[in-house]
């Protein structure tokens, strides 16, 4: 009886091991299957095959997809040289949980790996040596969803050449990244590092980025589109410098420091906003600094069904080699975006301009502009001139005065060349030009229709209701010429 007991004691935990590794391995299971079921909804990713061997404790995968398929086979029947479909071999290897190794437990752990042969791993060996060029980590939480570590290890490759002249080499630092995904990858964090890429020449080029880190936040919109989702993403770059050393036609040496692209996509109820935002704090062309350099852009309150709608349409037409290659056939087919795009515009969208500005030799750059679309019905679109008075826009610019004068001056003199012919004085010439622009700007300054201060040419401009102010102030091309208004004279 004893010796029953202590048996028991022992097949228990085993077999309640045993139990769980084999539910555990059925529910990695099926969320692979329906990762392969969102995959086949991305255009140009084609699910070439996919063998799925599952065991009691461990399971195999192996995944070969095409990429850009249809659209390079469509290219080929013209003739013309062009790229190979890129076929891409993934095995992966899964222990599953509960115990996934050394003090490790959860409901499974995956390795990952390219699977190469042929030519494609006679070209990977030449820059990776024995190495593999990805390493995925992936470990299956109890709860669901999991974490992907994924790595790929540096190099040096110098790229073959048959003249000395046209060597180069490429240097890379490797890159890592993290991610944490929920279950179906609804929701996902990322974040990745790569220290550095550099490429040399024989005549002493050299083009580096350093400091490249990427991260994101996202949740997906909708459980029928497996590509839009809704949340942030960061990129950023410590330096980019551009040195081209090539002779006579070199193009300019170009640096940039502290280089940020970042996106934001919240949603709010049934909408949702895109605010972009590109920046580099130098940004240097041929020793000419334009830093600090910013470009901010937005489109707020997009239906988010409808942009769902929209933007799938436009991936299925662009991923159609039929179209591709038959200009007249996507004019024709263009017309399915217009649907979408007008349903989207009745529900106002903005679109904006929200910040450009650097600097210049001159002064300081900086211009806005908001333009609101509120409820425009498809028989609205019909008469476009019924549609000025709906449009509310507003803008603002401001420009350094020298940097006007020189250009509009030199535009003048090309006038005035053009009458009085090659002989002029260009002292008298460049004096004309300059009382020309004199005379243009004095009526818009003296009404109020330009601030001019601090070597700055300023404006804010707005239209509403079919009314064009600048300033404030309505404006009237004609009455440029008159005086300023009392109120300014006060």
């Amino acid at each position: 009886m004893k010796k029953a007991a202590v048996l028991a004691v022992i097949a228990l935990p085993l077999i309640a091991y045993t139990g769980g590794a084999w539910y555990l391995g059925q529910r990695i299971e099926n969320s692979h299957n329906a990762q392969a079921k969102q995959a086949e909804g991305i255009p140009n990713v084609k699910l070439v095959k996919r063998d799925y061997q599952r065991g009691l404790f461990s399971s195999t995968e192996t995944v070969t997809i095409e990429l850009m398929g249809d659209t390079a086979r469509a290219l080929q029947a013209t003739g013309e040289e062009t790229i190979e479909p890129i076929r891409l071999t993934v095995r992966t290897d899964i222990r599953h949980g509960p115990w996934i190794g050394g003090t490790e437990f959860d409901a499974g752990v995956a390795q990952s790996e390219l699977v190469l042969e042929g030519e494609a791993l006679e070209a990977v060996r030449k820059v990776f040596g024995d190495r593999k060029p990805l390493d995925i980590r992936t470990v299956y939480h109890f709860a669901g969803g999991g974490r992907s570590d994924v790595s790929s290890p540096a190099f040096v490759f110098d790229v073959p050449a048959e003249d000395d002249d046209d060597a180069m080499r490429v240097s890379w630092d490797g890159i890592t990244a993290r991610i944490d995904f929920a279950e179906g990858m609804t929701q996902y964090t990322m974040s990745a590092a790569a220290p550095k890429l550099e490429v040399t020449d024989a005549a002493g080029s050299r083009m580096a980025i350093t400091g490249l880190a990427f991260s994101g936040d996202q949740t997906r919109l909708f459980e029928d589109d497996p590509l839009l989702y809704a949340g942030s993403q960061r990129f950023t770059v410590d330096a980019i410098s551009f040195d081209d050393r090539s002779g006579s036609a070199a193009l300019p040496k170009v640096e940039l420091t502290k280089l940020v692209y970042e996106v934001d996509i919240p949603k709010d109820g049934d909408f949702v906003d895109l605010v972009a935002r590109i920046g580099a704090e130098k940004f240097e062309v041929a020793g000419t600094g334009y830093g600090p350099a910013h470009y901010d852009f937005s489109l707020r309150h997009l239906h988010a069904r409808t942009t769902s709608r929209l933007y799938r349409s436009f991936m299925t037409m662009s991923a159609d080699p039929a179209l591709m290659m038959n200009p007249q056939a996507m004019q024709a087919q263009m017309g399915q975006l217009m649907g979408p795009a007008i349903e989207l515009l009745g529900h106002a969208p903005v679109v904006a301009i929200d910040r450009l500005a650097f600097n210049t030799p001159h002064g300081p750059t900086s211009l806005s502009a908001k333009v609101s679309l509120p409820g425009i019905t498809p028989d609205e679109l019909a008469n476009p001139l019924g549609l000025i008075g709906k449009v509310d826009a507003s803008g603002a610019v401001s420009l350094p005065e020298a940097l006007v004068r020189s250009m509009v001056v030199e535009r003048n003199k090309a006038g005035l060349l053009a009458v009085v012919g090659d002989e002029a004085d260009p002292d008298e010439l460049a004096a004309m030009a300059d009382a020309q622009f004199e005379q243009t700007l004095q009526p818009l300054t003296s009404q109020g229709y330009v601030t001019r201060a601090d070597g700055q040419l300023s404006a804010k401009i707005a239209f509403s209701k079919g009314q064009l102010t600048m300033n404030g102030l309505p404006f009237n091309p004609a009455a440029m010429a008159q005086p300023a208004p009392s109120a300014l004279a006060e």
